[in-house]
């Protein structure tokens, strides 16, 4: 039976979520996991603080 790796990355985003900036830092931290040989399984988002526009980005990886 093949040994299976499950990982999360955690993205941090104050303000606007759209901005281009975090939009290309989410994409590097994708093709950096898809070139290591991860899978991404699932996202979720949590607003953390609604006064300051604070979330969380969760990415769940797989390895097997």
């Amino acid at each position: 039976m093949a040994k299976v790796e499950n990982d999360l990355d955690i993205y941090y985003a104050v303000g606007n979520a759209n901005t281009q900036r975090q939009e290309s830092e989410i994409s590097v931290i994708i093709n950096k996991r898809n070139s290591a040989g991860w899978k991404l399984i699932s996202t979720s988002t949590a607003i953390v603080d609604n006064k300051n526009n604070f979330s969380n980005l969760y990415l769940f990886w797989e390895k097997g």
